[in-house]
């Protein structure tokens, strides 16, 4: 279970998956996303695995995300990565 939030952990596979579409659709997308957030906080792995550090990113205001790339399986990223 999450420490913080007392729900249980993602899949990992389900988590892949759902990262995998959005980064799809993102680098599909022309436009940049606009998030507006008010004391938001969110925990990231730093590296892939269960036993991984999280860092607390935190935003209070305006975020605009845009990606640049070449769609692409997650797994070959990751793979790629830990050459």
């Amino acid at each position: 279970m999450s420490q913080s939030t007392d729900l249980p952990d993602p899949d990992p596979e389900q988590l892949r998956l759902a990262v995998e579409r959005l980064l799809d659709e993102t680098v599909d997308r022309d436009e940049a996303l606009h998030v507006t957030a008010d004391d938001l906080s969110v925990s990231v792995p730093m590296r892939f695995g269960s036993d991984s550090p999280q860092a607390t990113w935190r935003f209070d205001g305006d975020v605009t995300i845009s990606v640049d790339g070449i769609r692409g399986p997650l797994r070959e990223w990751v793979d790629l990565l830990e050459e």
